[in-house]
């Protein structure tokens, strides 16, 4: 009996490492939620500066210029005036402070001058914080302005898997809302954000499992 037993265990053990790698809702899912999590994010674009004798970062705090000359007119404008208004609902912390500085990334000499510093309150952390992105030839973390949490709400379907290009490819059509949203968003914002939006991601198979194709 215990032989049989043992048998059987053994069997459904190599059974289910075999279908580990099969095409399933449960496991494209999984794979889909790190990519979603971050679907309602964007960009903070504004021109960061590095200061001299701190280890300079591409995410929070920000730390830039006051001067509207020198933080732009266009993008960057928006941005330090949307940072702005969050400081006032008490979701960043503004700062204003003087030291040598220099863009991020420029070799210029350090100069003192006037700065401005952004960094997410307690209560705005869930909100403000790095996401990952594909850069040229890397990906970097950049401050992003999160509207809600992404969420997984199906795996509609999936295609057949098929060979291409040297990959093993599945098209997978599934919905997403946003949950969570940030408190200063209109109701009627909020709950058009919850409602399921529908798309597809190609998804490859790797020696971990399925995972998304990169774009």
């Amino acid at each position: 009996m215990f032989a049989a037993v043992l048998l059987f265990a053994t069997a459904a053990g190599l059974s289910g490492c075999g279908n580990s790698k099969a095409p399933s809702k449960a496991a494209f899912a999984a794979a889909l939620e790190p990519v979603v999590r971050d679907v309602f994010c964007h960009p903070i674009d504004v021109m960061q500066y590095e200061v001299e004798g701190e280890t300079a970062g591409s995410g929070f705090p920000i730390v830039t210029s006051p001067r509207a000359p020198m933080a732009g007119p266009g993008s960057d404008g928006k941005a330090v005036a949307m940072l702005d208004g969050l400081a006032s609902v008490g979701l960043v912390t503004r700062t204003t402070f003087e030291k040598p500085a220099r863009w991020s990334g420029s070799t210029n000499p350090f100069v003192r001058q006037p700065l401005i510093s952004y960094a997410p309150t307690p209560k705005g952390a869930p909100y403000l914080h790095a996401v990952e992105r594909k850069a040229t030839n890397a990906t970097v973390a950049v401050p992003s302005l999160c509207l809600a949490k992404g969420e997984v709400v199906d795996v509609v379907r999936w295609t057949e898997p098929t060979d291409f290009a040297g990959h093993r490819v599945s098209q997978v059509t599934y919905t997403y809302r946003g949950v969570e949203p940030i408190p200063v968003m209109p109701p009627a914002e909020q709950a058009r954000m919850a409602e399921p939006q529908e798309t597809t991601m190609p998804f490859e198979l790797q020696s971990d499992g399925w995972r998304p194709m990169p774009r």
